[in-house]
């Protein structure tokens, strides 16, 4: 009788050191009450933190690379301007009958001519200059756009990631926690003789591996938030983002994934750079027909004094250079233009198609842990925890619950960010943002 009463006094006190634990308390003591799958619906409801859209606007102003295509586009610009500027004119100086003989020695019967001449180029061939720069201008005003879209998408997906990292290491420092509240839990047990000894050197183990796993959570998390940073144009990182929109997801209709398509600056290039083709082929056409040379000047007479007006016109005669091959090549580039445009349309389509999948796969896998994976993780965690502090199960059964809670977190946060990064593609691919993109321009220019 005494030893039971010994035991059960024992386990008595573990049962309350159990219980007394923040990690095990029944209300939503554990740190972020991550261990509840409704918290993932009430982090949607509160936004605090950077918000993404904060670090997109940031981006948008303060990326180099964006700055770039700035000048870019004024170099077209440039190249517009200079395409309809005529040759400049010739003056020349013409001196005849000098440095002779008779009475033609020296300069005194030189007669001298001054004029100015004149190159005048074919019909069309200004035109089409023009035709080629303005759709120059077109192609670097959408790849400048295009650009924008690509700092969206990888700024969405970096977001996402930071955020990601984030909550693994809350997830590893929850994990690090139990462990150490375990190991406690288990010391006090060996020292009563109530577990063996090889159990606490168990929790020793396992609160090593969790402050491991910790660290390395930490440096992954630090390298998406210099990522991050890197993007919108800064060396470093530091304030706290926002989780809400991470865990709130949604699909978008089918429809508006269509008709963004053919938004996408990517695919109203192609119309530009077909038809800039076509009117470099113009060009070359224009060329293969040499422009006449007038010229104009006044001619001094020694004799008398007297001068007269010499006029006379040029015209080169395309026998050796008809600019054929320049001709045949600009024809082969418009045909293969058409093809590469086409090529790029189905890559197009197909890559939609592809990250919608995506997309729609991570929905689902998100959709599953929330309403069965996780509720029944949760509860497994729930019932060995209470069966351990009635003395039921060895602590290692709480501990695998709680590893399992642990795994299935990281599925979810693992499948919303592959979500996120999906959705960034598809956002890119349809130009969801453009609205976004011109009110950063109209800001800029202000």
């Amino acid at each position: 009788m005494p030893k039971m009463r010994h035991k059960e006094a024992a386990w008595l006190l573990c049962a309350t050191i159990l219980y007394s634990l923040p990690v095990y308390a029944e209300t939503s003591a554990m740190p972020g009450n991550l261990h509840r799958p409704e918290a993932v619906t009430a982090g949607a409801q509160k936004s605090t933190g950077f918000l993404l859209e904060d670090a997109i606007a940031r981006a948008l102003s303060q990326s180099p690379r964006l700055k770039g295509f700035a000048y870019g586009l004024a170099a077209a610009k440039g190249e517009l301007d200079q395409a309809g500027v005529w040759e400049n004119p010739e003056i020349g100086v013409e001196a005849g009958n000098v440095a002779g003989t008779g009475p033609y020695k020296g300069f005194d019967s030189a007669e001298v001519t001054v004029g100015v001449s004149q190159e005048f180029q074919p019909r069309g061939k200004i035109s089409a200059r023009k035709g080629v720069a303005g759709k120059g201008v077109e192609i670097a005003l959408l790849e400048a756009q295009g650009a924008a879209l690509d700092v969206i998408r990888d700024v969405t997906a970096a977001y996402a990631e930071a955020v990601a990292a984030e909550e693994i290491v809350r997830l590893a420092t929850e994990q690090k926690e139990l462990a150490e509240d375990v190991l406690k839990s288990v010391s006090i047990r060996v020292a009563a003789a109530a577990a063996p000894l090889f159990q606490k050197s168990r929790a020793e183990v396992e609160r090593a591996a969790a402050a491991i796993a910790l660290d390395k959570a930490i440096r992954e998390r630090d390298i998406a938030r210099k990522k991050l940073a890197v993007l919108m144009g800064e060396e470093s990182f530091i304030q706290p983002l926002d989780a809400a929109a991470f865990f709130a997801i949604a699909m978008p209709g089918p429809a508006a994934l269509e008709e963004g398509l053919e938004a996408n600056p990517d695919i109203v290039k192609l119309n530009s750079s077909l038809e800039q083709s076509r009117a470099r082929f113009d060009l070359e056409k224009a060329g293969a027909i040499p422009g006449p040379r007038l010229s104009v000047g006044l001619r001094d007479f020694r004799d008398g004094s007297d001068q007269a007006i010499v006029a006379g016109v040029s015209w080169p005669i395309p026998v050796f250079n008809a600019n054929r091959g320049n001709i045949t090549k600009a024809r082969s580039a418009v045909s293969r233009t058409e093809l590469d445009n086409q090529q790029f349309r189905l890559n197009a389509a197909a890559e939609l198609s592809e990250a919608r999948e995506r997309m729609e796969n991570a929905y689902l896998q998100v959709q599953t842990l929330n309403s069965e994976i996780l509720p029944s993780a949760d509860r497994a965690f729930r019932l060995a925890r209470e069966g351990y502090g009635l003395g039921r199960f060895p602590y290692l059964e709480v501990l695998d619950a709680q590893r399992s809670l642990s795994g299935v977190r990281q599925q979810q946060i693992a499948a919303l960010k592959d979500f996120h990064a999906a959705r960034a593609g598809v956002e890119r691919l349809t130009a969801a943002h453009m609205g976004m993109i011109q009110n950063a321009g109209e800001q800029n220019d202000e």
